[in-house]
């Protein structure tokens, strides 16, 4: 018998169940949640799409706004700018704040600038991510908290500028554990083991979960909108809490239809309960070509809209090694989670 390496597993179902691969939203989408920048498709980005064209599959998709949120600030996010401009205003560009300066003694007169020139260019938020507390080490030698005193006036001015804060604060708990038998997500950290936070010098996920939750409930005057599902798919209880108890706390959906679509009955109850917090977004990088683009949207349309059971999920090549199951949400909540709640976080 062939031994295969768990990576090289790819089972063909023989299920046969009821099938929409391509179902489309009944009305015009918001996705808050998308890169066409230097993030993740390198400094060279504005080589690898033209604007136009991929505005234009994306309106046949059904997408009518579309934020880019990058680390980008001062000059770089200028040139973001000028790249998205054929986009004719459907394609927002979200920049952000140079925190790798936070050691210096200028800093908060640095990141308050840097937010007032988002702001006067018709920034709709700003973009936070997790180099925060988890590549300071790059930076100044160690990691700092989420909620330093450094940091303090990103949240504290951006509240009162009234740009909301799009925060990426950890990624899945099992890339804080050992990478061993017991991981689920095994396979994805065999393939990228530098995407692993489990060594010294690094908080844990649950001291992550706890600085999330301390800078979000000491800053009540600024939304922010905590990617990936509020960091932890994975406990939509906790999540719930959360925005039960922060009301200026909201989530996105983002890169989390693995873990959603595990759990539907209580991924849909969890969307019913805050279908007025919960914001459509899905980490979709402005590179990919036509027919991979079509079906990363067709496949998110599916998950939300249908009870389709047990199809592969968005992200199969490095996420979870699992199939999910369609949520069937209702049209109000469909709409709410597709552009309702998006246009009046944002302002849009």
């Amino acid at each position: 018998m062939q031994r295969l390496y768990v990576d090289e597993f790819h089972p063909k179902s023989e299920l046969v169940t009821a099938q929409h691969p391509f179902e489309l939203p009944p009305f015009p989408v918001v996705d808050m949640h998308a890169h066409f920048g230097p993030l993740l498709l390198g400094d060279d980005y504005e080589r690898k799409f033209d604007t136009r064209r991929s505005c234009e599959l994306l309106r046949e998709l059904g997408i009518e706004k579309i934020l880019c949120l990058e680390l980008v600030w001062d000059e770089g996010y200028d040139r973001l700018c000028r790249k998205l401009d054929q986009s004719d205003g459907m394609i927002l560009p979200v920049g952000s704040v140079d925190v790798s300066r936070a050691m210096e003694r200028d800093f908060e007169q640095t990141a308050c600038r840097q937010l007032r020139d988002l702001k006067s260019k018709g920034g709709v938020a700003v973009k936070l991510w997790k180099n925060m507390t988890l590549m300071g080490e790059q930076y100044f030698g160690r990691n700092l908290r989420l909620d330093d005193p450094r940091y303090e006036p990103i949240f504290s001015y951006a509240g009162e500028l009234g740009l909301p804060i799009v925060i990426h604060v950890a990624d899945p708990p099992c890339f804080f554990r050992p990478t061993d038998p017991e991981n689920e997500h095994y396979a994805c950290l065999s393939k990228h083991p530098e995407w692993s936070f489990f060594r010294p010098g690094i908080p844990s996920f649950d001291e992550h979960m706890e600085m999330q939750e301390s800078v979000v409930g000491s800053h009540p005057e600024t939304t922010f909108v905590v990617a990936h599902v509020g960091s932890y798919a994975e406990n939509l209880g906790r999540v719930g809490e959360w925005l039960d108890k922060f009301p200026n706390m909201y989530i996105d959906t983002a890169a989390r239809v693995d873990q959603l679509g595990r759990q539907p009955y209580t991924a849909k109850a969890f969307f019913e309960r805050h279908q007025d917090r919960v914001l459509f977004g899905t980490d979709y990088e402005g590179h990919f070509d036509e027919a991979r683009t079509r079906s990363f949207y067709h496949t998110h349309f599916r998950f939300f809209q249908t009870l389709d059971e047990y199809f592969e999920h968005p992200f199969p090549d490095f996420l979870g090694q699992w199939r999910v199951c369609g949520l069937g949400l209702c049209e109000t909540v469909l709409r709410k989670l597709y552009r309702d709640n998006a246009r009046r976080v944002f302002g849009l």
